[in-house]
Parts: C-alpha cells; sequence; structure tokens
C-alpha cells in the first residue's frame, strides 16, 4: 500500500488517469519527490481509496493512473457534528484540522455575541476555502477518506432557528455547570456539539440553545480554551461512544 495520501477533487474512476496542476502537482514534485512508476495513494472525498501509479512528472503537470477503489475503514460510527463559535486565525485553523482528525464528519462555523472575528461575505468566502483546505490535509495525514463537510459561517441565533427540528443528542458546553458528560444521557449514534469563542456564549445565547434542544454540560473543574474544549468533548465522545473506547 502507497505510503503518500493525496486528496484530489477530481472524480477518480479505476483504469482513467488524472491531471494534477498547480499546488498539487508542486507539492507532488517538489516536496514528495516521486517520480514515474512510484506509487501513490488518491482520495476525493468519496469514502475510497485509489492506489494509483504516477505516468509524467512536470514542473506544473502531474499525470496519475488510478487503480481499483478500496474501502477505507477509518470512518467512526458516530456522527459528531462540530458547531463551534468563531475563534482568532490560528486557533481555528486548530480546531478544523485536529477535529477533523477525530473523526468529525460536519463543523459549523458561527458566530457569536462575544466573537472576536467579523466576517463579511467575501471574507467568510475565504475562510470557508482555506478551512476546507486544512480539513482535507487532515484527512490525508489521519488516513481519512470521507471529507467532514466545512459549512459557510452563520449567526449563532440564525443557525439555530434553522435546525430546531434536527434530530440526535444535542449538547452545549457550559463552564461550571453542575451536569456533567458523564451523567448525561448520550444514546443514539447522532450528536451536536456546540461550543462556545473564546468569550464564551451570552445567557441568552444558552437560553436559544436550550429552546433548539440542547443540554448545558460541564466537561471538569476548569475552564479550558475554545480549542481545547472542542477537541475534549469530541475526543471523549468518541471514546464513550465512537471508536476510541
Amino acid at each position: 500500500m502507497p505510503r503518500t495520501r493525496l486528496y484530489t477533487d477530481h472524480p477518480l474512476r479505476p483504469g482513467n488517469e488524472v491531471t494534477l496542476d498547480g499546488d498539487r502537482a508542486k507539492y507532488v514534485s517538489r516536496v514528495l519527490r516521486l517520480r514515474p512508476d512510484e506509487e501513490i495513494l488518491l482520495f476525493n472525498g468519496d469514502g475510497f481509496d485509489y492506489p494509483s501509479v504516477v505516468r509524467t512528472v512536470g514542473k506544473a503537470v502531474v499525470t496519475v493512473a488510478v487503480g481499483d477503489a478500496r474501502e477505507n475503514p477509518s470512518e467512526s460510527p458516530l456522527a459528531l457534528h462540530l458547531v463551534q463559535g468563531i475563534s482568532r486565525g490560528e486557533r481555528m485553523d486548530f480546531v478544523m484540522q485536529k477535529s477533523t482528525e477525530l473523526g468529525v464528519t460536519r463543523i459549523t462555523p458561527v458566530l457569536t455575541e462575544y466573537s472576536v472575528v467579523k466576517l463579511d461575505a467575501k471574507r467568510a468566502g475565504k475562510r470557508v476555502a482555506h478551512w476546507r483546505g486544512v480539513a482535507a490535509s487532515a484527512c490525508e495525514q489521519s488516513g481519512r477518506s470521507m471529507l467532514p463537510e466545512v459549512e459557510s459561517p452563520l449567526p449563532l441565533r440564525d443557525w439555530l432557528g434553522a435546525n430546531l427540528a434536527a434530530g440526535g443528542t444535542r449538547l452545549v458546553l457550559k463552564p461550571g455547570w453542575p451536569a456533567q458528560l458523564g451523567a448525561t444521557d448520550l444514546s443514539g449514534d447522532s450528536m451536536t456539539v456546540l461550543v462556545g469563542p473564546e468569550g464564551g456564549f451570552s445567557d441568552q445565547e444558552y437560553e436559544l440553545a436550550g429552546a433548539a434542544g440542547f443540554l448545558p454540560v460541564g466537561f471538569g473543574p476548569r475552564v479550558l480554551r475554545t480549542e481545547t474544549a472542542a477537541l475534549s468533548i469530541l475526543a471523549a465522545l468518541q471514546t464513550l461512544r465512537g471508536d476510541l473506547g
């Protein structure tokens, strides 16, 4: 099995050749330094791996012959949806990367009352494209072949209003709340976790989340940074109900 895994947005059909250009071609030729007839594993987010062979390597274009599709057993049986208050730069990138490694299936960035990040439509589009790239790179590293869905940012109030009828277990982290995760009913195979940004949620936002079916849960005696809280709760849920147990 090839060690090198590479994401591409091309359709992958066994027996066909795909052309990699731009940053993908530079990565193959200049960073990986692959040569013709060397093996590489391609995936495009459809859940399968495609062991493939490099055919030609140029400065700007690389061609690869696609092999037979192979099932990838890396996906968790637990569908995890992270609704994350947008935090600054590298913190948000870190959450995107590590939550992907932990098997999250969907990530919704939300703008909250205490968010320090403000995004207009143009900036939001660029950030989403960047975050999706971070998630794809994390899939390459972690062995996943399904990319998590990274949604466009929305104000928390709007997202809650549009998702009142969604099912599954819904949790919102609340520092100092007496009900701890271990005492919470975690039945079902679909869970949505709501995590605040650096400044947390306002009292009104907690009320809105409660009205939308989110159960408040505490998570230990310490106040965690937003990125620590998100990854800790995902890891705990994967341990209790997913594939880390």
